[in-house]
């Protein structure tokens, strides 16, 4: 019989087993739960990658002014004088610039890949050919750049799923008889292979080999750390024993062809084998030769190391290894064998780093209702429209400022699209609301004194003089007031035309205005973007569409739509002249009513108790720069805006005219009367019809010079 000590030894120990074993089922059941999350969730996650605005390249572009070349170098292209074979490499021969463009993901919106020829008539496109299909083309789109990765799970990465059926059976084959060679005969673990690499280690006294097979490497790398412990280890096997049981081979390949690691491309981890083929090669998946299949499966041992960039001789000779194994396995013929082994090796580089758009990718994330602080279920991406070398010259010029730049907002948009092009702004907080006032909106509250009263002549036209303090010795026209900044101007307007329809004149752009204590005042402050908005619609002449980083994801600060901007339409002949008013040009270079008006942008500058604000405007593009403190000038910011403000067809290929019942006449700048030939400062100015003088200038100009106080300004 046991005595009573046995018997406690025993109940103690048999406690001890149950406990260990309802420990062991809980653990497991823990483990079991990680795996169904990590298939059935995490691992169907994808980051969604924002890309800046596609370069559009169109028959009759001046690829100097479009700035092709530079665009294709930052794109990872490289010039090259052999004749193209490969992806990523463009030339220039004579009349012909030919391009071999990468393949890209992205469907639709014109994008193209493959080699393309542009035959050109000194520097301009005179026709685009598409040498796969041997077809012309009016217009094509380069590789947008990408701008942001978005985290999933704290790890940006590139990432670019695909089915198991459009990967290559060659690639699949190199893959796995490279890293498990049993995949599809093993239950998840190979003992053998684990012994191996037990034996290899133990002999060496270092971690040398691994035995780990494709569903070890996925659970690895989907769901536990890379250290080399015992306990990791175990959690390992007793994992990849779970999934092997529980998912279906295809499924576990599936998911590790899409998550294998591949090494760093430029700022990014690189996974998948479709991400890797498009980065690396520039290929699509199908396109990859036999000696790229077995470039991929050789990589993956050891990404960093196996680099032909760095080690070309180890990446040769790993290659080598993989099409002989599959040229062993009955894969590939002798033929292909012997073809691939004498094949270069060649990869691409990433190009130049993204643009600094940091405010503007913020600004995107906003508007992505899909896009949450882990991902998202389905791969996406979205295609903006930032122009990236725009972007990088506004920061750069910005910079130039001094200690400005910190807290500054510089935008450039396209009214005629709505497309924010530039977007800079201090971080972390984009607006704090303050600055702005009356001032800022001046030139449209102004806009009823040049508009027609009923059957009455407009109070006032560009011409028309008024009466400044003494220091500023004698009459200024309304054009110079605006000029010199005139800080009068708008109170001596607003007694002629009263508080009340200069506060219904910017209302009727959107701006929050009411009169209160006999002065028009602003209800809240304006953002930048607001502000821009106002002048967009004004380059348009009434309205304009919303602002928009992407298609389908509009921003605050739009201006509002005819019906929402007031029942009484605007006159686009004021809005016109109140344009031209601002336009910086003078004499004899003017071109005509709609040249001149089209390329010239008209500009405004406003300060208030917060800063500066600086725009201008055109049809095609409108430029804001909202600065802390005064200490950036006019000159600064005309410097800037000659910088950023495209040539015309990059936005818009149209012309603006002026609109019926606006006439043109050369006007002598001291008398503010039709100019005759002995005038010597002449402008062609702008004026609605009817209002335009009649008599000719009686100044005798050469015998009494003109005052330098009357040239233009």
């Amino acid at each position: 019989m046991l005595g009573a000590s046995t018997k406690k030894i025993l109940s103690i120990l048999k406690k001890l087993f149950f406990v260990s074993v309802a420990a062991a089922a809980c653990y497991l059941a823990v483990l079991l739960g990680i795996l169904f999350w990590t298939f059935e969730v995490k691992l169907h996650r994808r980051p969604v990658c924002i890309y800046a605005a596609p370069t559009m390249v169109r028959v009759g572009d001046d690829i100097d002014a479009i700035r092709l070349q530079e665009r294709l170098t930052r794109l990872g292209q490289l010039e090259t004088d052999v004749v193209l074979k490969d992806p990523g490499q463009w030339n220039r021969s004579g009349s012909t610039f030919n391009m071999y463009l990468k393949y890209c993901p992205i469907q639709g919106r014109g994008i193209v890949s493959g080699p393309v020829s542009l035959a050109l008539d000194w520097n301009k496109v005179r026709s685009i050919r598409l040498l796969r299909s041997q077809e012309e083309a009016t217009q094509i789109a380069l590789e947008p750049e990408l701008l942001h990765v978005s985290s999933v799970d704290g790890v940006a990465e590139l990432c670019r799923p695909v089915s198991i059926q459009d990967v290559p059976p060659l690639l699949i084959d190199a893959i796995v008889l490279t890293e498990d060679p049993a995949f599809f005969s093993h239950p998840g673990i190979d003992i053998a292979s684990t012994h191996r690499a037990f034996v290899a280690n133990l002999k060496a006294g270092k971690y040398v080999q691994g035995g780990s097979t494709i569903s070890q490497q996925l659970v690895k790398m989907s769901i536990l750390s890379p250290e080399k412990t015992l306990w990791r280890k175990t959690n390992e096997l007793i994992l990849a024993l779970m999934a092997d049981a529980i998912y279906s081979k295809k499924t576990i390949l599936e998911h590790y062809l899409n998550r294998v690691y591949f090494g760093q491309w430029g700022p990014y981890p690189l996974h998948g084998v479709a991400e890797a083929s498009r980065c690396l090669f520039g290929k699509s998946l199908q396109s990859l030769t036999v000696s790229e299949c077995s470039l991929l499966a050789a990589t993956i041992r050891a990404p960093n190391v196996i680099n032909i960039h760095r080690h070309p001789e180890r990446a040769k000779a790993r290659r080598n290894m993989v099409l002989g194994l599959l040229f062993k396995a009955g894969k590939i013929s002798r033929d292909a064998y012997e073809e691939a082994l004498e094949s270069p090796l060649r990869t691409l580089k990433p190009g130049n780093a993204p643009a600094k758009a940091e405010a503007f990718v913020e600004l995107v994330k906003e508007r992505l209702p899909f896009l949450s602080a882990s991902g998202m279920q389905d791969s996406s991406y979205v295609v903006t429209s930032l122009d990236p070398l725009a972007q990088n010259e506004a920061d750069a010029g910005l910079r130039k400022l001094g200690e400005a730049a910190g807290k500054a907002f510089l935008i450039l948009a396209s009214p005629k699209t709505g497309d924010i092009r530039v977007f800079i702004a201090p971080q972390p907080k984009k607006w704090d609301g303050a600055g702005g006032n009356l001032q800022t909106f001046l030139p449209v509250a102004l806009a009823p004194a040049l508009a027609k009263d009923k059957n009455r002549l407009p109070k006032y036209t560009l011409t028309s003089q008024i009466r400044v303090p003494e220091r500023q010795q004698g009459l200024l026209t309304i054009r110079q007031a605006f000029r010199r900044g005139e800080p009068t101007l708008g109170q001596q307007l607003s007694q002629t035309l009263g508080n009340d329809l200069m506060a219904e004149a910017v209302r009727q752009f959107g701006v929050p205005a009411s009169v209160k204590a006999d002065q028009v005042i602003l209800d809240r402050k304006m953002t930048p973007l607001e502000v821009l908005g106002v002048y967009a619609a004004m380059a348009l002449l009434g309205s304009a569409p919303p602002f928009r980083v992407a298609e389908g994801l509009t921003v605050e600060g739009s201006a509002r739509d005819e019906a929402a901007m007031g029942a009484k339409p605007k006159d686009q002949k004021a809005l016109f002249l109140v344009n031209y008013m601002l336009k910086d040009f003078s004499g004899d270079d003017m071109e005509g009513q709609s040249g001149l008006a089209t390329r010239t942008p008209s500009v405004y500058s406003a300060a208030d108790d917060q800063g500066k604000w600086f725009i201008a405007y055109r049809s095609d593009a409108a430029l804001l720069l909202r600065t802390s403190g005064r200490k950036v000038s006019a000159e600064m910011f005309k410097r800037l805006m000659n910088k950023l403000l495209p040539p015309m067809h990059q936005f818009s290929p149209d012309q603006d005219n002026a609109p019926d019942g606006i006439v043109f006449r050369r006007i002598c700048l001291a008398s503010g009367l039709l100019a005759t030939s002995t005038c010597p400062h002449v402008i062609k100015e702008a004026f609605l019809k009817g209002t335009q003088p009649t008599e000719w200038c009686s100044m005798w100009h050469e015998t009494k010079p003109v005052p330098a106080k009357a040239k233009h300004e």
